[in-house]
């Protein structure tokens, strides 16, 4: 029998109080450190140290190990993976709301993106969409543009995450059918099968949107809150 994968998408804030921050400061890597120092601004490098902080010890309670000594690896683009091999993830924030993907498949991928007026919208849509998906959206009354860019951009996102390329590799390349839960309809050659995706709308509370892209069509999906830092996981 094969068993099916699991994934675990753990939601929380990024606004935490100094004493909290302090704690995730000393949580991090040498390397971390300088990065997050090197944020001009403070509650950039604030929130980038609580996600780091997150993302540590999400993990190392899963392997049952030390989170400052986690190690990590770059992909050919950037995509981070645990030098272990053992656990799988994605992460993405938008402004303090923080997201997790964590499972033992290859290839996930999350976003999250906070609704705000954008005055760009419509350039947006046209850079980042295909045609087909473009014409749809354009189509929609007034009112829907919002929801519908935001449900079909995290989709995108999630996707070109997973399979570790970014927004690089262009959004428009991958198609979905833009109807609400709507499913990967055209990939470019060399990206493999549209239908070994399986791309779930997540609900995350008011104004905004996310999406996971996994690539297995079998699994058990759970959403969690992430904890307070001096705190365990919790379900």
């Amino acid at each position: 029998m094969i068993r099916a994968a699991f994934v675990d998408v753990w939601i929380g804030s990024l606004a935490l109080d100094r004493p909290a921050l302090a704690g995730c400061y000393g949580m991090l890597s040498a390397e971390e450190r300088a990065k997050a120092e090197s944020f001009k601004l403070n509650r950039v490098r604030d929130r980038y140290a609580a996600s780091r902080f997150y993302l540590r010890q999400t993990l190392a309670d899963y392997l049952g190990c030390s989170a400052h000594g986690l190690r990590f690896t770059l992909g050919p683009y950037g995509k981070p993976s645990l030098a272990c091999g053992s656990l799988f993830f994605n992460i993405s924030h938008t402004g303090e709301m923080l997201s997790i993907a964590v499972t033992d498949v290859s290839e996930v991928g999350i976003d999250i993106e906070a609704v705000k007026p954008r005055a760009n919208l419509t350039c947006l849509a046209q850079r980042c969409f295909s045609p087909a998906e473009y014409a749809h959206w354009q189509a929609l009354p007034a009112a829907e543009h919002s929801a519908s860019f935001y449900r079909l951009w995290t989709k995108k996102e999630a996707y070109v995450k997973a399979i570790g390329r970014g927004i690089g590799f262009g959004l428009e390349n991958c198609e979905f059918d833009p109807a609400e839960h709507g499913q990967i309809t055209a990939l470019p050659p060399g990206c493999g099968d549209r239908d070994a995706w399986r791309i779930v709308e997540l609900d995350v509370g008011v104004d905004h949107y996310a999406a996971l892209a996994v690539a297995n069509a079998d699994f058990k999906l759970s959403i969690k809150s992430l904890p307070a830092p001096d705190g365990g996981l919790t379900a």
